[in-house]
């Protein structure tokens, strides 16, 4: 093991034992597989984001049926078809979300770790391979990685401060001097709690992972 760049084009069991280059072709071909590699972690990076905004979009439209908006009640209660049924997310929506979640990450983690090793080779042509192919892939996806990641705490800022209940009772969120109103009953205070844990721990999620 070479504890220092070399830029030789041998290289002698590459990841696996007995895959071996012996000529600049193959490590053309070995450099080639790196960057694709590093290209595909960020593509994955991406998808891991649009997974969480579709995750994000249906709770937020499951909190906004269960705590309407003031607005939206007023129009419920003065239209005709007032029964709406509330947005569930079912059991077979739960095990699909979690298993492209599991899997999202699983893919991620393993090839961040094959990179690593990769890289940890010390051949200068296949670090040089490994940062061009996460180069181009940033440049392609990185925008609108960072775009979708605003978008999704958006979300969950909207789904916060728009809901008649989203203001638990003696939660902190007064500021410049004003009071936070006090809720009308206990039932709507029991209701505040449960959109206040479920955005919450949704805050918490996203904007760590986002960071």
């Amino acid at each position: 093991m070479h504890m220092f760049f070399w830029w030789d084009y041998k290289i002698t069991d590459f990841l696996f034992h007995g895959l071996t280059t012996t000529s600049v072709g193959s490590l053309f071909g070995v450099c080639i597989v790196v960057s694709a590699m590093s290209f595909l972690f960020e593509v994955l990076r991406y998808f891991q984001a649009k997974h969480r905004q579709k995750e994000l979009m249906l709770r937020s439209q499951q909190i906004r049926t269960i705590c309407p908006t003031e607005t939206s009640t007023l129009l419920t209660e003065n239209s005709q078809s007032a029964t709406r049924p509330h947005i569930k997310i079912t059991r077979i929506d739960r095990t699909f979300l979690f298993g492209t979640e599991i899997s999202l990450w699983f893919s991620l983690q393993n090839l961040g770790y094959i990179l690593m090793l990769s890289v940890m080779g010390y051949n200068g042509w296949v670090l040089i391979s490994a940062v061009v192919g996460g180069g181009v892939g940033y440049f392609v996806f990185g925008q609108m990685f960072m775009k979708i990641n605003l978008q999704n705490c958006q979300i969950i800022r909207d789904t916060w401060c728009m809901q008649k209940c989203g203001e638990p009772e003696n939660y902190p969120t007064s500021r410049d001097g004003e009071s936070t109103p006090a809720l009308e009953s206990s039932a709507a205070s029991r209701s505040a709690l449960d959109c206040h844990e479920v955005v919450t721990a949704s805050i918490h999620a996203e904007c760590h992972t986002s960071t």
